[in-house]
Formats: structure tokens, sequence, C-alpha cells
């Protein structure tokens, strides 16, 4: 069973249903107000400070005290490719940083539809190569992200794979969207569990990336769906999703290609929680031992480089 606390993400959900029910054209800039309220779920981090980064592409750098300046986590936020940013998701990259023991970059991508794929795959290549510009291997970057961003976060290592680039020591994706063109079961058998996308079914992604896209014949790139993708070569994964969400079946999917082709992998599927439920950190005890379990991840696949931790997980 759930805790108590976890309520007030299932409550923000709910919130969104009922605003959008009410707004029935469902306005971009309507869409957008409701994402940044994600912001609200997370708790401030004590230890962390924060700067504004105006590179290549903007966002907001977290940065723990004491962290370990050779490695980096690059977070690319949810939001459906419509909406979302660096300011909804700061808290999160925030706890996510402390956990780790490195500074967090979450970046502000390109937003569609005023934007078409590839351009936020684009922006988030853009922000990795800024980090490694600024001296971090590639080896030792973490690419995070939730929900769009999570499967941006994979979009990036396949395309760094196919171009042969180094990729990032490790993905983490939160609720990613791995599955864009509705193939699991969970479309379905979850639309009473996942209160945030379950009235809208397959119909509701399948309207929500064809906002993103250019055309229908993008739907079916390995870029876009990651169940299109070839995963040979890929760096370890750490994917997380909850139980009744519709994403689940494409997660559990994707979970089992990169066990096939040999890469490491954990997949973590929490009963009772709800859509990028690890954005409660700090808040809800399932979401605080899910950023542990991250960061567990992350000291096996990109170990600090210092002779010591340089933070417990928060």
């Amino acid at each position: 069973m759930a805790s108590a606390e976890a309520q007030k993400l299932k409550d923000l959900y709910q919130s969104w249903n009922e605003r959008r029910a009410a707004n029935q054209n469902e306005p971009i800039a309507f869409l957008r107000s409701l994402f940044q309220e994600w912001e609200q779920v997370s708790t401030e981090v004590p230890g962390v400070w924060y700067e504004s980064i105006d590179g290549p592409v903007t966002g907001i750098r977290a940065v723990p005290i004491g962290a370990d300046e050779a490695r980096a986590i690059l977070y690319v936020h949810g939001g459906g490719y419509i909406g979302g940013s660096s300011a909804s998701h700061r808290k999160f990259a925030g706890h996510l940083a402390h956990a780790i023991g490195a500074p967090a970059f979450a970046v502000d991508y390109r937003l569609a539809p005023e934007h078409k794929y590839p351009a936020q795959l684009d922006d988030v290549r853009a922000a990795f190569d800024w980090l490694v510009a600024g001296g971090v291997s590639p080896s030792q970057i973490i690419v995070a992200g939730d929900s769009a961003g999570g499967a941006l976060a994979t979009a990036l290592a396949l395309l760094l794979r196919d171009e042969g680039a180094p990729v990032p020591g490790a993905v983490v994706a939160l609720s990613p969207y791995y599955d864009s063109e509705g193939f699991g079961d969970s479309f379905e058998s979850n639309t009473s569990s996942d209160i945030m996308a379950g009235a809208r079914g397959r119909a509701g992604i399948h309207a929500n990336v064809s906002m993103f896209i250019a055309d229908e014949s993008q739907r079916t790139s390995p870029y876009v769906t990651a169940l299109r993708a070839d995963v040979t070569g890929l760096p370890p994964h750490f994917l997380t999703v909850g139980e009744g969400e519709l994403l689940v079946d494409g997660v559990l999917r994707f979970g089992d290609m990169l066990r096939e082709a040999g890469i490491d992998v954990v997949v973590e599927v929490v009963p009772d929680m709800q859509h990028v439920f690890p954005l409660m950190a700090g808040r809800a005890p399932e979401a605080d031992a899910s950023v542990r379990a991250i960061a567990e991840f992350v000291r096996t696949h990109v170990p600090t480089t210092r002779n010591e931790a340089v933070h417990a997980p928060a």
C-alpha cells in the first residue's frame, strides 16, 4: 500500500484532470502551467546550491557542497515534449545531485509543437557536449530523465552510439516514454489505476507524440520509440515505473531487450505508484527509496574518482 505522503502526487494529477476537463480546448500555455506544478511535490535539499546556465542550451545547475566535479548528471525533464522545464525539476535534480555527490545540469530543451523532433534531441546532445567541453569525460556523465525526458535520455545514448561517439556512463529513466506506439497491454489494463493518463489511454500517448514529431513516419524511429531500437552497445540503464502506469509494459519490454543484449539493467516496478513518482523525493518514502537505489546503481557503474563518497544518499 502506498504511503500517506504519496497521496500528494495523486492529488496533483487529479487536480490536473479536473482543470483539463474544465478547459476543453487545452491551449499549450495552459498545459505548460500544469507541468510546472511538478515543482511542488519535491522538497528543497539542504546543502545544494543552484546556478542558472546560459550556454549552448540554458538550464539550472544543482551543485551539492563538496561535489565531485569530475562527474556530472545531465537531467532531462519530462512534460510530454510540450512542457516542463529546469525550474519544474530543479529540486528533484538537487536530490539526485546530493544522493550521487555530483553536480546535476537540468537542461531546458526546445519544446513542441513550436519545435518538432529532432530539436529536443539536438538540444540534449548540445548539453552533453557542453559538459564534455567543460572537462567531464563522457563515461563520467549520468544521463537521467523522466517521462518524455527519460525517452530522450536513452535516445541520446542511441544517437551517440550510432555516431561512433563515446556514450555516457549510465542512463537513468523514470517512467520513460519507450512505447510511443502503444504496443503494451498496460494501455488497456491500467486505465483505471493511472490517474494522470489513464482516461486518455492509447489515444493520449498517440496524440502527445503527434505534437512532437513532424510526420507519422518518425514515430517508428528508434529515437522516438525505443522499443524499435537495436540496443547493442548502450550503457547500463536504471529504469523505474509505477506498477499501475500505462507505460509499464513498454518499460518492462525495454528492460528485457537490454538484458538479452547483455547490458546491465535494473528495472524497478513499484506498486501503487503514479507516473514519475520519484519526483516526490524528500516527501514520500517510496521516492526516497528510489533515489537511494539510483545512487547505489550509479556508484556501481560510474564510481566517484575520489577515495570516499561525497554524500550519503538523501
